[in-house]
């Protein structure tokens, strides 16, 4: 008996470790606007996304707002409930520029918001406009990422899904997506979501031209596997290079179906043929990690 005891705790030692070693990090979670209208209290946001995290094995969460739908101070409090594991993103309107500026330089160096998010269908602007261009450079100059929702003819995001609010189809081209990198080339930007099913091979052809700008593999991942096999993904993964991805499952509190779970999203990478565990690694909490000054 005592033998059977030390043996499950060497067991339960080893698998502390590995945790430790290979952290999971969802660089891409929504809080529901309606938890806005309705009052949710912070706490309440971050006790329910632990729960999340804790079932899916999920170590570290970045909450993506979208202003001005989640303010940037609602984000704070989230975060300051569980600090070593949530980390939180701003959001700004980008135009008027010198608005958004400002309030990017607040949320980064007052409230401690790590990055930013930009969403041109539900913020109704395009990424071509030059109050985009300034806000994204005022972001180099902060030092922080930039997520920019990407999805090629396809607006069907849960967070589209999720919303009530009016939402536009994104008028702009891959060469839109192409201009930002170099209009701003101190500024590391992800797109979302790898361009979508119907755009990812021309984001990775954009993401390895550009040593400034990475791929989130939320949302999109699922969808594409399923189209076109986990074999062909990880081929594509291969060529541009592991070091490009991050993980994110754009999970919507009590809203993500189950066919889109956090969870089956990592066992899709966990399990993609031909990659190995560092490339893996890298994908799910290596980049991010670097990209995102996550410790």
């Amino acid at each position: 008996m005592e033998v059977v005891i030390n043996v499950l705790g060497i067991l339960r030692d080893s698998l502390h470790y590995y945790r430790e070693v290979r952290l999971i990090i969802d660089t891409h979670i929504h809080i529901p606007n309606e938890w806005i209208k309705s009052s949710v209290h912070p706490r309440e946001v971050a006790e329910r996304l632990i729960e999340f995290m804790y079932e899916s094995g999920i170590d570290v969460a970045v909450i993506l707002p979208i202003a001005p739908y989640i303010p940037n101070d609602y984000v704070y409090k989230v975060v300051s409930y569980e600090p070593k594991r949530l980390v939180g993103f701003a959001s700004v309107v980008p135009n008027p520029a010198d608005v958004a500026i400002s309030e990017l330089r607040r949320a980064i160096k007052d409230l401690g918001l790590k990055g930013l998010k930009l969403h041109p269908g539900i913020q109704g602007f395009c990424i071509r406009h030059p109050h985009v261009v300034k806000v994204l450079k005022e972001a180099g100059e902060l030092g922080i990422p930039v997520v920019i929702h990407a999805m090629k003819g396809d607006l069907s995001t849960l967070y589209f899904k999720s919303t009530k609010e009016h939402t536009l189809p994104t008028p702009d081209r891959i060469e839109d997506y192409d201009l930002l990198p170099a209009l701003a080339p101190e500024t590391t930007i992800i797109y979302a979501h790898m361009g979508g099913l119907f755009g990812f091979r021309e984001f990775m052809c954009l993401a390895a031209g550009h040593p400034n700008i990475y791929l989130d593999t939320s949302y999109s991942l699922v969808t594409i596997v399923e189209e076109i096999g986990a074999d062909r993904l990880s081929t594509y993964i291969k060529h541009l290079g592991a070091d490009k991805f991050v993980f994110g499952s754009d999970h919507i509190i009590g809203l993500t179906p189950k066919w889109l779970s956090a969870k089956r999203q990592i066992d899709i990478i966990k399990t993609l043929p031909g990659l190995s565990d560092e490339e893996k690694e890298l994908i799910l909490s290596g980049n991010a990690k670097k990209l995102m000054k996550i410790k």
